[in-house]
C-alpha cells in the first residue's frame, strides 16, 4: 500500500468558485422582495471607460432591500428648442406658486448651498441642449426634510456620473404627500453637455434616494407593510396587490386560490382581501370555490378611475366641493360637441407644467380638460369655448394629392420631383404666408411616414414611395369599420357669462327620475327607499336643474341609491360606506371599516 501523498499547499489555498449549497434555496422570497424583484436591474457596468465626455456611461447601483423606505422618482426629458425655453420659464414659476410650502407661503427655489443664486440658475446657457426634470415623492416625506434629501441625493448623483452640475429644486407641501422637484441643466458646471444613462433614470436614481431615506429612518417593519396593504387593498383605482394578481392570473384572467397558497402569507392575504374588493366592484367574479374570473379591461378601468379621483382633487381647489360631479374629457367617451365657459385653469402635470380646464357646459355639465401648451396659451377663466369628442377623418388633403400625383406617375411618388412642379406653378397672392414648395413636400412626406405604419404607402430603396391606387378608398373604408375618435376644444369667444341655474322642481320627484334614468344607463337596479345598504360612493352628473345627488353603487347585487350630495358625502367619492335610517326615518351614511377575509 503506497503511502498517500501530502496535499500540495497550493490546492489547500485555491479557492473553489461556484454556488454555495445553501439549504434555503428552495424557500419562496417574501412579498415585499418580489415586489422589489418586479424592476428590472440595471446593467453593471463600471467608470466612464471609453466614452466621450458628453456620452452617458453605465452606473452601476444595487438594488435596495426589500424592506427598505419607499420613493417614487418621475422624470421628464426637455429639449431647450424656442418653445422648449419658454416651458422651461413656465415650469419654474408653476414651481414657485403660493402656498406648496409647509406654512403656506410661495415655493423657494434652493440649490447645494447657501451660495446658490435663482438668477444666476434662469440664466440662458447658450449650448444647453435639453433639461431633466424630477419629481422625488418618498413615501415618508413627512418625516424627512426635502431640502436635505434633495442635496443629499444630488450630491450622489454628482459622485454616481463624475459631474458637477447646475440643478435647483422646489419642495412642495401641498398635497397629501410632500415631494420635492428637482430641475437639473443640460450643461455641467465645466460646460460640457449633461446626459444620463436611460437605466441611471429608470431605476439607479430612485433606490440611491431609496438608500438614503432607509439610512435616516432605517427600514422598514412588516407592521408598515401591512398597514399599507390594508389600505392598497380597499382603493378604487390601480396598486400594487393589483400587479402581484395580474401575475398570478392565467393567461386566460383566471385566479386559483392554489397559487396563491403557494404564495407566502402576506402576499396571499393582500391579494385575497383585494380579490374580494374587486368583486365588490365587479371586475372579478368567484366561478367557485377558490377560483376567480378577472374581468376584461379590469387594469384599465382601475387606473381611468385613479386618473378620476386625482383630476377631482385638482379641481377642488377651483370648484370646492363640485369636483366630483366633473368628468374627465376622453377621446373614447360618447361627448356631443357643445359650449361652454372655462371656470377656471389649473396644474395637471407639475413635472411637465401641462395645464387643465375646468368647463361648465349650458347643460351644467362640469368637464375636466386637458390642454395643450398651444391652447394654455391662449385661453382665460370665462372664455367661451367648444369642446366634445367627434369622428376624426382618415382621408387627409395630402392623401389627395399624393394619390393624384402617383397616379400620373405610374403609383410612384417622387418628392424632388412633386417639389420642382409646384416650384413651376404661379404663386397664389395674398396677405398671408403661405407654405413653401419645400414645406409642402415635406408635410407629404410626414404623412406617407404615417401611412407606412398602417401598410398603406411603401417608402422604396431609393427614397420615393409606392402609393396603391386605391388609397382613398382604403382610407374611407377605414373611417367606416375603425373610426378614430378626438377631442375637439376651441376657443370661440371672449369672457362669457356662466348660463344661469333655472329654479328646482320638486326634490322627490326630481331623485326618482335621475334614478330611472341611471337605472337604464347603468343597467343596475335603483333602490328608491332603501331601509340599509352598502356600497361604493360615485359621483353623477347634476340634473338638468343643477341639483346634485351622488350614487351609492353595490356592485354585488347589481343594485344602487341615490343620496343628496353634501360637503361630507362628497368627500367619500370611491370609498365604501353602509347607509341606514335614523329614528326619524332619514337616511344616515358613515365609512364601512374594513373588509372582512
Amino acid at each position: 500500500m503506497s503511502a498517500s501523498r501530502p496535499p500540495d499547499d497550493d490546492a489547500i489555498l485555491r479557492p473553489r468558485m461556484g454556488r454555495k449549497n445553501r439549504a434555503d434555496q428552495g424557500r419562496v422570497p417574501s412579498f415585499p422582495v418580489r415586489l422589489a424583484r418586479t424592476a428590472p436591474r440595471p446593467a453593471r457596468g463600471g467608470g466612464r471607460r471609453g466614452r466621450g465626455r458628453n456620452q452617458p456611461s453605465r452606473i452601476a447601483v444595487r438594488e435596495p432591500h426589500a424592506l427598505s423606505r419607499r420613493c417614487v422618482i418621475k422624470s421628464k426629458y426637455v429639449p431647450m428648442t424656442g418653445e422648449g425655453r419658454k416651458l422651461a420659464a413656465r415650469h419654474l414659476a408653476y414651481l414657485e406658486r403660493d402656498g406648496v410650502e409647509r406654512d403656506g407661503s410661495p415655493g423657494r427655489l434652493y440649490g447645494a448651498d447657501e451660495k446658490f443664486s435663482a438668477e444666476e440658475f434662469r440664466e440662458r446657457i447658450p449650448d444647453e441642449k435639453r433639461q431633466f426634470r424630477f419629481m422625488v415623492s418618498p413615501q415618508d416625506g413627512a418625516q424627512f426634510d426635502l431640502t436635505e434629501l434633495a442635496r443629499q441625493l444630488m450630491r450622489q448623483v454628482e459622485k454616481d456620473t463624475g459631474r458637477r452640475l447646475i440643478w435647483a429644486a422646489v419642495n412642495h407641501h401641498d398635497t397629501d404627500n410632500p415631494h420635492v422637484h428637482i430641475v437639473v441643466r443640460g450643461v455641467d458646471r465645466d460646460g460640457d453637455e449633461f446626459r444620463i444613462d436611460r437605466q441611471y433614470l429608470a431605476h439607479g436614481m430612485r433606490w440611491r434616494a431609496q438608500e438614503i431615506l432607509t439610512r435616516e429612518l432605517g427600514r422598514r417593519s412588516e407592521r408598515d407593510l401591512s398597514a399599507n396593504w390594508a389600505v392598497d387593498a380597499g382603493r378604487a383605482a390601480f396598486t400594487e396587490i393589483d400587479r402581484v394578481i395580474g401575475d398570478h392570473s392565467s393567461p386566460d384572467g383566471s385566479v386559483t386560490l392554489a397559487k396563491l397558497l403557494a404564495a407566502p402569507e402576506g402576499e396571499r392575504l393582500a391579494c385575497l382581501d383585494r380579490l374580494q374588493a374587486l368583486e365588490e366592484m365587479q371586475l372579478a367574479v368567484k366561478e367557485k370555490a377558490g377560483v376567480w374570473r378577472l374581468a376584461d379591461g379590469w387594469k384599465e378601468f382601475l387606473v381611468q378611475r385613479g386618473e378620476d379621483l386625482d383630476a377631482a382633487n385638482r379641481l377642488r381647489a377651483l370648484v370646492g366641493e363640485e369636483a366630483s360631479l366633473y368628468r374627465v374629457l376622453r377621446p373614447e367617451d360618447p361627448v356631443p360637441v357643445t359650449h361652454g365657459v372655462v371656470v377656471g385653469m389649473g396644474l395637471h402635470d407639475e413635472l411637465s407644467g401641462d395645464l387643465f380646464a375646468a368647463v361648465k357646459t349650458a347643460a351644467r355639465q362640469g368637464y375636466y380638460v386637458r390642454l395643450s401648451s398651444q391652447a394654455a396659451g391662449l385661453l382665460q377663466e370665462k372664455d367661451g369655448v367648444r369642446l366634445g369628442v367627434e369622428v376624426e377623418p382618415w382621408v387627409k388633403p395630402a392623401d389627395r394629392i399624393v394619390s393624384q400625383f402617383a397616379q400620373k406617375n405610374g403609383g410612384i411618388y417622387d418628392s424632388a420631383r412633386h417639389q420642382r412642379e409646384l416650384e413651376r406653378l404661379p404663386r397664389a397672392l395674398s396677405g398671408d404666408r403661405q407654405p413653401t414648395p419645400a414645406e409642402r413636400v415635406a408635410a407629404n412626406a410626414r404623412r406617407l411616414e404615417r401611412l407606412e405604419r398602417y401598410r398603406l404607402a411603401k417608402r422604396l430603396a431609393d427614397g420615393r414611395w409606392q402609393i396603391p391606387a386605391d388609397l382613398v378608398s382604403q382610407l374611407e373604408s377605414r373611417e367606416r369599420t375603425h373610426p378614430q375618435q378626438r377631442i375637439r376644444f376651441d376657443k370661440i369667444g371672449g369672457p362669457a357669462r356662466e348660463p344661469a341655474r333655472p329654479r328646482t322642481p320638486d326634490v322627490a320627484s326630481e331623485r326618482e327620475a335621475l334614478g330611472r334614468a341611471l337605472s337604464k344607463e347603468l343597467r343596475l337596479t335603483y333602490v328608491a327607499e332603501p331601509a340599509a345598504f352598502r356600497g361604493h360612493v360615485t359621483a353623477c352628473a347634476p340634473t338638468p336643474t343643477g341639483r346634485e345627488f351622488v350614487q351609492v353603487v353595490d356592485y354585488r347585487t347589481g343594485q344602487f341609491t341615490l343620496v343628496a350630495k353634501s360637503p361630507d358625502v362628497a368627500r367619500l367619492d370611491g370609498r365604501r360606506v353602509q347607509l341606514a335610517r335614523d329614528r326619524e326615518g332619514r337616511l344616515t351614511l358613515q365609512i364601512d371599516r374594513g373588509i372582512s377575509r
